[in-house]
């Protein structure tokens, strides 16, 4: 049997060798920066020798054999045609005859399996297979797909225009790459479960590949908290496929990296300011505690310069007045003040990250509650 062959895609990605490349897709993208994608892998994937059946996608009644690099997969043509045209246009078209097989006795009716080279490789295609075939044996959808999935079928919704795979999968990835900061718990940078840290520039990648600017102060974020080389370097598909920053979005992680640090360093002097609430019940006492809470701070370079801005405060205070020498009134105070500093961050973060949102400033948020007056404490 002959088969037809497709020719793989990437999303405004660049090769290794410097050139752009894309695919027709039915979202536009025009982002202003390339996204790096160094391929380890030939675009047009071949083998030798015979094809080996996926162990999860094989159905024997299938009328549809997919064969991408050396493993062959045979599913129902059905769910493919309904969600993409490409495959719908392909798989309408008469099917060239099998070898050895006189044309007249070829199948016409349109029921006939078919086989389908492309040039995706066994692991991106078994992704997407995932998100819309059944495979061998039941299985639930994931709540939490990992990276490799999620990229998939990014990638391959493009090339095959399936609109609502791609609209999935961004969704998700806004439902954890918030831009909202009362829906981030902060106790790591926002990221889906599944995701590794690293991760974080594959989603930098697709928000520049989708002009989603909403994903990036928080995924450029993410990156900072990488080390050095990790952000120099990048991480490497399970396809194969090298995923790097560009050289603009590199630059942007390594000064966002100073710009967190300061903004950190400028929040928690605030946060010490040398003020005592109105209400303060033990004004001697809570002076005393003070003073030392910022005194102490010269032995607690964690709190101070550090890139996790949304931590240690209160575990700080918390330690240094372990006994609760302060004064209900003053403890809830630098609560609020905690509260206050973080939200300030949280507002300058696409600044921080040289990226301009426009909906990151409109976007609406419990507004902090007011600080009680506070009187100076040399008073």
């Amino acid at each position: 049997m002959s088969g037809t062959a497709l020719a793989s895609g990437a999303i405004n990605a660049r090769t290794e060798s410097g050139q752009p490349t894309s695919t027709n897709s039915p979202v536009e993208s025009t982002p202003s920066e390339a996204t790096a994608v160094e391929s380890a892998i030939s675009p047009e994937i071949t083998s030798s020798g015979s094809p080996i059946p996926d162990d999860e996608f094989w159905l024997e009644d299938g009328n549809l054999t997919l064969i991408a690099g050396n493993v062959e997969f045979k599913v129902y043509k059905g769910p493919l045609m309904s969600s993409s045209p490409v495959f719908k246009d392909m798989l309408s078209l008469p099917q060239p005859p099998s070898p050895g097989m006189p044309s007249s006795s070829q199948c016409n009716c349109g029921y006939a399996p078919a086989l389908v080279h492309v040039s995706d490789s066994p692991e991106d295609l078994r992704h997407l297979l995932r998100a819309l075939v059944p495979g061998k044996t039941p299985r639930a959808v994931p709540e939490d797909p990992s990276y490799n999935a999620v990229s998939a079928c990014i990638r391959l919704g493009h090339k095959y225009e399936m609109d609502h795979v791609i609209q999935r999968c961004l969704d998700y990835l806004k439902k954890h790459f918030v831009d909202c900061y009362e829906t981030w718990p902060r106790i790591d940078p926002p990221r889906p479960p599944a995701f590794q840290g690293i991760h974080c520039i594959g989603v930098v990648n697709i928000a520049r590949s989708m002009n989603l600017e909403c994903l990036l102060p928080t995924a450029l974020m993410g990156c900072c908290m990488l080390e050095a080389a990790e952000i120099t370097n990048g991480f490497t598909r399970e396809d194969g496929v090298r995923e790097t920053l560009s050289s603009e979005d590199l630059g942007r992680c390594f000064i966002g990296r100073a710009n967190l640090m300061q903004a950190n360093t400028l929040a928690t002097l605030k946060l010490f300011n040398q003020t005592l609430s109105e209400g303060c019940t033990r004004r001697d006492v809570c002076a005393a505690v003070f003073l030392r809470l910022l005194d102490e701070l010269r032995s607690h370079e964690k709190v101070v310069c550090t890139l996790d801005w949304y931590k240690y405060w209160s575990d700080y205070v918390d330690g240094r007045d372990n006994d609760r020498r302060l004064c209900p009134h003053c403890y809830t105070m630098l609560h609020e003040r905690e509260k206050q500093q973080h939200r300030e961050i949280w507002r300058k973060l696409p600044e921080l990250m040289g990226v301009s949102v426009e909906s990151w400033a409109a976007e609406p948020s419990t507004p902090p509650q007011a600080e009680p007056q506070a009187e100076d404490t040399q008073a």
